[in-house]
């Protein structure tokens, strides 16, 4: 009996000793990225009070699941968003941060996920470049091609930033790369939208006159 017990205490210590939590995963929307996974599953945020419920999970040393544990959360740029005691990520401004948990037992157990804001905040038209308010002119059949960049809230440019193109009559028509024909006589503005709404607009008068070179007039 006296064996019994000692070998069962014995057991009941080994299992109390395996039980606890080895490492912490944070799990977000769709998966769980925990710390040194370089590559993040979470998307690109685009609007400044974007928010993302972040969780953690705990895991014993062969790998099996312990349910939630209690965590400190951090940032490690506020500036670009901050995160509250409950997980929750709020998205201030563009730029890159890792949000942080750590248990806050006596192992002090670590998990991070990288995330990323791209808060859109203009567009400009870069190409051709035409003065403010002026008119560029343009025979019926030509084409000329336009480009525009799209700035963030820091005032950065976004590479590849989706553009929309759009000609506001029937004078002219663009495709979705920013190429420009003059169609018919008219006038008509070529307008470049980013995807937060914000536009820029280039005004333009087709004629009928047939000249190799393209003239602007104010």
């Amino acid at each position: 009996m006296r064996s019994t017990a000692i070998a069962l205490s014995g057991l009941i210590l080994l299992c109390a000793c395996e039980s606890g939590p080895d490492s912490i995963k944070i799990k977000g929307p769709r998966d769980a990225l925990d710390m040194g996974k370089e590559a993040s599953l979470f998307p690109v945020y685009e609007r400044k009070g974007d928010t993302v419920q972040l969780r953690v999970s705990a895991f014993d040393k062969k790998g099996r699941f312990q349910g939630a544990v209690p965590v400190k959360w951090d940032s490690s740029d506020r500036t670009v968003a901050t995160v509250s005691q409950e997980g929750v990520v709020t998205f201030l401004s563009s730029g890159d941060v890792k949000v942080t948990a750590t248990t806050q037992d006596e192992k002090k157990l670590t998990a991070a996920v990288p995330l990323k804001a791209v808060i859109v905040k203009d567009i400009r038209i870069i190409e051709p470049k035409v003065e403010k308010g002026a008119m560029i002119e343009i025979p019926m059949g030509e084409t000329m091609q336009f480009k525009a960049e799209v700035l963030d809230d820091r005032g950065n440019v976004i590479e590849d930033a989706k553009i929309k193109w759009n000609s506001t009559s029937y004078a002219a028509t663009v495709t979705i790369t920013g190429e420009m024909e003059g169609r018919s006589m008219g006038k008509t503005q070529i307008e470049a939208e980013a995807s937060n709404g914000a536009t820029a607009r280039v005004n333009v008068d087709v004629g009928d006159w047939k000249k190799k070179k393209r003239r602007r007039r104010r």
